[in-house]
């Protein structure tokens, strides 16, 4: 094995195993556990994601995944052949499908931590709504629109930072 496909193998490992140590990080950092979710509460939150899509997550973290690993193999073997990158989607799609109740799980606690058993019931009448259905179609577009505004600001900020940063050492005597 040549050393360019060694090391493009070793990223793509890599980058396999970083993507899916983060759910295990998530689940580190959860206080809570899901056995000790109340049956009622579970249930509710159970409806909530349902109503919200939320476990869909797993799915757009999937193709995603793919999307990332079929331009890593790309670019690390441009002659790679359409049968190699046709085994990506449906490998990595069996272990997420594997592992979904594992996030869910992990989702529940989450919702369970932040929210009371009368939030819960509130959000599920909410997104029972018109609106609330509204507001979960539109929340992805709303949500990126959001994420682009809010970079464009704070690149729009940098340059006076920048100064302002830069001053301040100078008045303080900082140097780097």
């Amino acid at each position: 094995m040549n050393m360019k496909a060694l090391r493009s193998g070793l990223r793509l490992w890599l980058f396999v195993a970083c993507f899916f140590s983060m759910p295990a990080l998530a689940q580190d950092a959860t206080p809570g556990a899901a056995a000790d979710v109340a049956p009622e509460k579970r249930a509710e939150i159970e409806k909530l994601l349902d109503l919200t899509g939320a476990l869909k997550l797993g799915q757009q973290m999937s193709a995603a995944m793919v999307a990332q690993m079929t331009n890593v193999l790309r670019a690390s073997h441009p002659d790679i052949p359409q049968k190699a990158l046709d085994v990506l989607p449906e490998e990595v799609n069996a272990v997420v499908a594997a592992h979904l109740d594992t996030f869910k799980e992990m989702m529940v606690v989450i919702y369970a931590d932040n929210y009371s058993l009368d939030d819960i019931k509130g959000l599920n009448q909410f997104y029972s709504t018109p609106l609330g259905q509204k507001v979960i179609s539109t929340m992805p577009t709303v949500m990126q629109q959001s994420m682009a505004v809010g970079q464009r600001w704070g690149q729009s900020m940098g340059p006076e930072i920048g100064r302002r940063i830069q001053a301040r050492f100078a008045k303080d005597n900082i140097t780097l």
